[in-house]
């Protein structure tokens, strides 16, 4: 039974758990009072004229993160739970910390003109998140995800469970096939800060078996945390897998580079029985903050030195690696620390996005059949069925820059729309709590399937970060599931290497820690 409780952080309903909820309730009335007070006694809404969303962001707030607060409380608080890992990960920093930015008028888009009336459209853009994230709730809590599961959990393999140092080889060799198709993409134009105007055949294939990379790096990371005796193969490992990390942020030209780096590492740790206690907490709490800095200042500057995504040759993208390490080295510290947080609220607000789209998705629904863009959702699921390598002629899954071009007259970037914006542009306001409904219910499946299960293995938690993470809170509704089942068919291979190259002993015990979680 102990099995069960893998990956869970234990608390006891003791001081802290009982005096969490009214602390956060005291905190909250205290917050709302300050916010009134402020209101009242000045003219801070001609000083910031956005100020009046800050109740509704607050709302939304709570409702982002009653669930983790819930689990908490409950002592069954997961960081990689679904619903605590779309809390932290994306909704809470890009719809409240994000509100919260453009209550101080902290951003300044050109965009901001398409918004008509925003003191109506904004709090409505928060009410149907929130909505949205009741409607994901919800179908996380109903049981069919859980029936599911019951369902699938029989006809998984019972004899992979693999220890530790049996998966070095087979990590490994999904690390190298990931770097290579890495590097082969990077060559084609279509991985790193570059794309393709025309769409290549294999393009999506390509895109899709870079997840060798993760499930390598998943397995090896696991495997570091959870191996009993530390050889030289041990440090070998770890040095590759530590070497990557700044290297591949480098050449991705990404503002999450890093960020995405140190997630796999968190993972491991929390998987292998580690308990994650408020010193281990705060180390990795601090190296995220660090990470995101870090981060948001390279890629940041890179973008700004390529110009553009235009795909360029090995020798050139590489110099404009080396020329923006250089010049972030050379640069005045003051002007990087404040071009960095411009930068950092830039990225984390997405919330004037999304009301873009509530403000115009009516009015633009008559053109979105020339972009590509009507009936998304259910095109999308049809035809992810047949690769582009056997229907050449295959229409252009949901297209970002045919969505920015649309909705923000500007094909150049790829703007949030988010599965609540997408939602709604499908189906209308009662398209958000459905939708949102069977992605609860998907995700109630992979977390009861291989996280909530009786007889844990590194593969199935391999297998739950990768579908977990195939979820973009960011990016469209319609890529979601057609991504689902690409990344199950690249998962399958993978697990089938690490089943060639793993010893054939089956071992009914666990590394010490895991199976009493």
């Amino acid at each position: 039974m102990a099995a069960a409780n893998i990956h869970q952080i234990k608390v006891t309903r003791g001081t802290r758990g009982g005096m969490l909820v009214p602390a956060l309730i005291l905190w909250a009335v205290v917050l709302i009072a300050f916010f009134v007070f402020v209101w009242v006694s000045t003219d801070i809404s001609e000083l910031y004229p956005n100020f009046y969303i800050l109740p509704w962001v607050l709302l939304t707030g709570a409702i982002i993160l009653s669930p983790s607060i819930y689990l908490w409380y409950k002592g069954r608080f997961d960081l990689f739970h679904p619903l605590v890992f779309a809390a932290w990960i994306y909704l809470f920093p890009a719809f409240v910390i994000g509100g919260i930015i453009v209550a101080f008028g902290w951003v300044e888009w050109y965009f901001l003109s398409f918004i008509e009336d925003p003191r109506y459209t904004l709090p409505l853009t928060l009410v149907y998140i929130s909505v949205g994230f009741i409607g994901l709730t919800l179908g996380y809590f109903l049981p069919v995800g859980r029936w599911g599961a019951d369902l699938v959990s029989p006809r998984l393999p019972v004899s992979w469970n693999w220890r530790p140092e049996q998966l070095w080889i087979g990590g490994l060799i999904l690390l190298a096939l990931g770097i290579g198709i890495n590097i082969l993409g990077f060559l084609q134009g279509v991985l790193g800060f570059q794309r393709n105007i025309d769409i290549g055949i294999f393009d999506g294939l390509l895109y899709y078996l870079v997840i060798f990379f993760t499930m390598g790096t998943i397995v090896l990371w696991i495997s570091i945390f959870s191996v009993e005796k530390k050889t030289g193969t041990f440090y070998i490992v770890l040095a590759i897998l530590l070497l990557f990390i700044p290297l591949r942020t480098a050449f991705m030209g990404s503002r999450a580079g890093l960020l995405i780096g140190l997630l796999p590492i968190v993972f491991g740790y929390y998987c292998s029985g580690r308990k994650l206690d408020l010193k281990t907490g705060t180390v990795f709490a601090v190296l995220g903050v660090i990470s995101v800095i870090i981060g948001i200042a390279y890629g940041t500057s890179f973008r700004n030195l390529k110009g553009g995504e235009g795909s360029a040759d090995a020798a050139s993208y590489t110099e404009k690696v080396g020329a923006t390490v250089d010049q972030l080295i050379d640069m005045d510290t003051s002007i990087l620390a404040a071009e960095t947080a411009q930068s950092l609220a830039n990225r984390l607000e997405n919330l004037t996005s999304v009301a873009v789209v509530v403000s115009n998705y009516e009015k633009l629904a008559p053109y979105e059949a020339s972009y590509g863009l009507e009936n998304n959702i259910i095109n999308d699921l049809y035809t992810s069925f047949i690769p582009r390598f056997i229907w050449a002629d295959k229409p252009p899954t949901s297209d970002a820059r045919s969505y920015s071009d649309l909705y923000f007259s500007y094909g150049e970037n790829s703007f949030a729309i988010s599965p609540f914006g997408d939602l709604l542009r499908n189906f209308g306001v009662i398209g958000i709590p459905l939708g949102m409904l069977v992605l609860g219910f998907y995700l109630r499946l992979i977390y009861s399937l291989l996280i909530e299960t009786q007889s844990p293995a590194i593969w199935k938690k391999t297998a739950y970060y990768l579908l977990l993470g195939v979820v973009s809170y960011e990016s469209f509704y319609a890529l979601i599931f057609p991504s689902i089942i690409r990344t199950l068919f690249v998962l399958i291979i993978g697990l089938m290497i690490l089943r060639f190259f793993s010893s054939s002993t089956v071992n009914t015990s666990f590394p010490k820690g895991i199976a009493s979680r």
